[in-house]
């Protein structure tokens, strides 16, 4: 508690708790700002994929297909942002703001799982 003003929050005890907090959203954002080019990057192969099968066998015209490709893509990185928000809850939540050690991994993972998931049901649907 404050000894000067006995009304203040204990939040209002120093500015070490909001720079704490800040640090941990800055290390939230950066770490999963890095893990964002890994996701691009892994999920660019069967987005590739899916659009010559696309384009190839069912005869879809390249302007609408990279019109695709594009809305995909800003959706699949839509969907990436649970990831960075999963973790901000959990921290927040259950760990005082401490980091999740290979938690983030663990996320990162399911949810390039679903997401390449995603595409599968795409890449077996240019098939049939």
């Amino acid at each position: 508690m404050n000894e000067e003003n006995p009304y203040a929050p204990p939040s209002a005890d120093g500015d070490g708790d909001l720079a704490r907090q800040k640090e941990a959203l800055r290390e939230i954002v950066l770490g999963w700002e890095k893990l964002r080019l890994i996701y691009n990057v892994i999920l660019l192969v069967p987005g590739l994929l899916v659009l010559t099968l696309w384009t190839n066998r069912h005869g879809m015209p390249w302007a609408a297909a990279v019109a695709s490709a594009v809305f995909v893509g800003i959706g699949a990185n839509i969907a990436y942002l649970l990831g960075p928000l999963t973790e901000l809850y959990f921290r927040g939540l259950f760990r005082n703001g401490e980091s999740i050690g290979r938690g983030r991994w663990l996320i990162f993972g399911g949810g390039l799982v679903v997401s390449s998931g995603v595409f599968l049901l795409a890449l077996v649907g240019g098939l049939v």
